[in-house]
Order: structure tokens, then C-alpha cells, then sequence
């Protein structure tokens, strides 16, 4: 029997006058969509957020969702997509002038410096994670992030997206209201500057990943007050203090 990973077409339609289109896996749309716009900048607050839920799909897309925002996120949304003639967009670029914006700090603080640099407490987040993630297991072919809060792995989310799962990341810990300036993100791809970008204007405090950060993704934490971690798993994990940080 083939296995195949879980990817479709999702349309999302906000205040009835912008559509984005994602390739996604089409499951949990809400915390999927939730974390999309905390984490471009469009959404500042959950509050921004009037209405969210998943509708009937339009031919040619697996998915729905209808997302009504306020004013504000509004306009930082067709702000961001100024220039798009078709009113289709992708997640932001970097050079987008949402993304370009300056991101809100996520200070580690000493108790996240401490936990990440405990190489067996780390180890048993990233175990765990794969052994919580069910499509890996059964499927594979997709991307797997973790939530660490107070040094417990809190959840797992899978995507066929990297940047969907940090998406996922930040959406869960908004509804589930975990402080993310204390909140550690585990991923299992590599980090790329789209990725620590998400997560720096989440206010995301660490993030780490079993593969390595990009030079752009480096450049982009640092400044900003997020921690980044290569090599999480190895025996000499690489640490990307914020240079804020005067111990790093």
C-alpha cells in the first residue's frame, strides 16, 4: 500500500474581502490559522480576533475557514498584502512590511537558559515528541514541533509545513493562554529566518531544533531577544544567546 502525507488546499477568507490560500495539512484549522496571524504580526492581541470557523469548502480546496478581524489587524493585513492585485496571497515575506517590522522582544531569562542547557532534560523533550507524533509514525513525511513550558512538554502538532508548525506552536499556546515569553518551541527541521521570524513576533522565548539554525535566522533572534538552539540533541548543542543576554 502507498502512504502519502497529508497535504491539501485551504482557503480562508477574512472579512469577506481578502482570501489566502495555504498548503497545509487540513486538520486542527482553527489553531493553525490562529498562530498565522499572531505570528505575522497581522493579530496583536487574541482579542483582535472576532470570529473564526471552519465553513463548507469551495471546489478545488479540502478546507474552509472564514476569519472575521478588527479594524486594526484589518488594515495590517491588506497593509501587508498592498500590491497583490489578485488578493491571493502566501504567509508573509520577510521584506513584507509587516515582517519588516520590529518584532515584539522574548526575553529567555535564566530559567529558560537553565533548562536548555540540561542536555538530558532536552533529549527527553525531542524522545517524546517523536513518540507522541502520530503521523510521523504512521506516515512520515512531515514536520513535528513541541511545547515546553515550565520544563514538561505541554503538546505536539505536526505539519507538512515547517513554518506551519511554528504557526501551530503559537496558536496553541494563545488558546490554551501559556505565556510564550516562557515557552520553549521545539522543532525538527531546520530553523530558517521565516521561522525565527514567526516566533519572534509571537514573543516566543526559546527555540530549538535537532537540525541547525540559518544564518538569516541567527541575525534575526539575535537583536530580538529569542534564544535559538542547534543540535539539540547532540552531545555539544550550538546556543544562540540574544545579545541582550550578557552571560552569552
Amino acid at each position: 500500500m502507498k502512504v502519502l502525507a497529508p497535504e491539501a488546499l485551504v482557503r480562508v477568507r477574512v472579512n469577506e474581502v481578502v482570501t489566502l490560500e495555504w498548503s497545509c495539512t487540513p486538520h486542527d484549522l482553527p489553531c493553525l490559522a490562529t498562530g498565522w496571524f499572531v505570528s505575522e504580526g497581522i493579530v496583536r492581541n487574541p482579542d483582535e480576533i472576532e470570529d473564526l470557523a471552519e465553513v463548507h469548502p469551495q471546489p478545488g480546496y479540502a478546507a474552509g475557514l472564514t476569519v472575521r478581524l478588527t479594524r486594526p489587524a484589518l488594515g495590517r493585513l491588506t497593509a501587508a498584502l498592498s500590491g497583490d492585485t489578485a488578493s491571493s496571497v502566501r504567509p508573509a515575506a520577510l521584506t513584507s512590511p509587516v515582517a519588516a517590522r520590529e518584532p515584539v522582544s522574548a526575553s529567555g531569562g535564566h530559567q529558560l537558559r537553565s533548562l536548555l542547557e540540561d542536555r538530558g532534560r532536552v533529549t527527553s523533550w525531542f524522545r517524546d515528541m517523536f513518540d507522541q507524533a502520530a503521523l510521523r509514525s504512521s506516515v512520515g513525511g512531515v514536520h513535528t514541533g513541541g511545547l515546553v513550558v515550565g520544563g514538561d512538554l505541554a503538546l505536539v502538532v505536526e505539519d507538512v509545513s515547517r513554518h506551519h508548525v511554528v504557526d501551530r506552536l503559537v496558536g496553541s499556546a494563545v488558546l490554551t493562554g501559556i505565556a510564550r515569553e516562557k515557552a520553549i518551541f521545539l522543532v525538527s527541521a531546520r530553523i530558517s529566518g521565516t521561522m525565527a521570524a514567526k516566533a519572534c513576533r509571537a514573543g516566543v522565548g526559546a527555540l530549538a531544533t535537532r537540525s541547525v539554525p540559518t544564518e538569516l535566522a541567527a541575525a534575526i533572534a539575535a537583536p530580538r531577544g529569542l534564544i535559538l538552539v542547534g543540535r539539540a540533541r547532540g552531545e555539544a548543542p550550538h546556543y544562540y544567546w540574544p545579545e541582550s543576554d550578557a552571560a552569552g
